[in-house]
């Protein structure tokens, strides 16, 4: 038998009944079934996730059953998948999103022209069965994949974002490369090495192989014919939340670079507004305004960069003192040569485990960012190193004020959507600033060299509830 033109790659983990109707779905396309497989991924699931499925597959004899045991995630299920595929376009389907009857057609019409990660339109992504029923009523028979789909179609609220994310062409579409519904050629897929199975169970996965592809030349784009619809179901929002935050240090660490760190810091939509304006304010920002060319004036300073194993320095080392072993890594967001040592990043994100220096220093590049945003390098630099230094006057040309074009579009858009549920710093009220060492004026304009230890203060969050009922807070 010939080899069939598409391989549709389905990860399941316990949603038998999402399953199923996901299957009929796909009995239904248009595209002949000699040419196409379905390969379905139990990603080590506590129950048999087919046995509700049993009726639908024994009629499917173009499906494949894998059993991953115990299970490793949503990238290996698929990489599992992906290595038993025989067709030369891969489609990746999640267990919960029903297939419209063309959307195999369509996958490949869009294929035609050139390899690209093609995202198809996913109706009703991520409700819950209350928010749909509060939404959109109880009358939706999910079991008529057509009929499910005719209703979708008309309702404004089962509206697809990718329509408007992905209808200019941005640096930034790899981050919509969300695997609800997308296709891939496979030989693409391979030579990008397939999805990165470091990533904790689920989420952002999908993204850093949506960058990977379009570092090789494969562009994200959106197919709005490729329909799918997304089953309502139950989900723990609240911890994907924190497990896509920490997804997200492992995308960073990855791929340390200025739209990752965008992506990872401002949330996604934010940082395709954001995209051009960092990138201006990189090519805008003097090296003098955040080199160390007065550091030798801090001999206290000197001293603990010295005894210090590992320094991160956040600025440039431009004017680094001679004798003093460089810093083991420099952050700043100048454009240049980057190495294991430099990235090109703001500072919002850094891409280290916790605690990875003894110390941190960062240089008047601090005077270019607006507080809202300096709080979030501060609390960055806590986290990474056990000890921060402020320094003031150590630059040769240091900033008067924040970059006023880069504080204006950060007002804007340095307002992640998940900030309701992981709270950041964004006053210079939640630190404690404290004077350690003055030197020499350092400039014609009476500027005085200082350093500043900084510690975070014991910070209270809580709801309004709270504040009303509870006399302690």
């Amino acid at each position: 038998m010939n080899a069939p033109d598409v391989s549709v790659v389905i990860p399941a983990y316990d949603r038998p009944e999402e399953l199923r109707r996901t299957l009929i779905s796909l009995t239904r396309q248009t595209l002949p079934v000699q040419r196409f497989e379905v390969i379905v991924i139990d990603d080590g699931s506590p129950s048999d996730v087919f046995e509700k499925s049993w009726e639908v597959i024994e009629g499917m004899e173009n499906l494949t059953l894998i059993r991953n045991s115990p299970g490793r995630g949503v990238s290996v299920a698929r990489n599992v998948g992906a290595r038993q595929a025989e067709g030369e376009l891969l489609v990746f389907l999640d267990v919960d999103c029903m297939a419209h009857p063309a959307l195999l057609e369509e996958h490949l019409k869009a294929q035609r022209e050139r390899p690209s990660a093609v995202c198809g339109f996913t109706h009703g992504r991520e409700l819950t069965p209350s928010a749909w029923s509060l939404l959109l009523g109880d009358e939706w028979d999910m079991e008529e994949p057509e009929e499910a789909f005719r209703r979708a179609r008309a309702e404004p609220r089962l509206h697809d974002p990718l329509t408007e994310l992905l209808h200019q062409p941005s640096d930034n579409d790899w981050a919509f490369f969300w695997t609800h519904n997308v296709s891939v050629p496979r030989a693409s897929f391979e030579e990008a090495g397939g999805f990165c199975e470091d990533f904790e169970l689920k989420g952002v996965e999908d993204m850093e192989i949506g960058l990977r592809l379009q570092l090789a030349g494969v562009p994200t784009v959106f197919v709005p014919q490729a329909r799918a619809l997304h089953q309502p179901h139950e989900r723990d929002r609240n911890a994907d939340m924190f497990r896509d935050r920490r997804n997200d240090l492992r995308l960073l660490v990855r791929h340390p670079r200025l739209e990752v760190e965008a992506v990872c810091s401002f949330d996604i939509v934010n940082a395709q507004a954001l995209h051009t304006e960092l990138v201006a304010f990189s090519r805008r920002l003097a090296p003098s305004a955040i080199d160390c060319a007065h550091l030798d004036e801090l001999p206290g300073v000197r001293a603990e960069v010295e005894k210090a194993e590992r320094v991160l320095l956040l600025g440039s080392s431009q004017g680094w003192p001679a004798g003093l072993r460089p810093p083991s890594a420099e952050i700043n967001p100048l454009p240049g040569a980057q190495d294991r040592t430099a990235a090109q990043l703001l500072g919002t994100r850094l891409p280290f485990v916790e605690p990875a220096f003894d110390l941190v220093l960062i240089t008047d590049y601090w005077r270019a960012l607006p507080e809202r945003t300096l709080c979030r390098v501060l609390s960055e630099a806590l986290r990474c190193g056990g000890r921060l230094l402020l320094l003031s006057g150590v630059s040769t040309s240091p900033l008067s004020a924040p970059d006023p074009a880069l504080a204006q579009a950060l007002e804007r858009n340095d307002r992640p959507f998940w900030e309701f549920t992981v709270g950041l710093s964004r006053e210079f009220h939640q630190f404690q600033f404290t004077p350690i060492e003055r030197g020499a004026v350092a400039g014609a304009d009476g500027r005085v060299v200082r350093a500043l230890t900084v510690q975070a203060r014991p910070w209270s969050r809580s709801s309004l509830t709270d504040v009303f009922t509870s006399p302690s807070v």
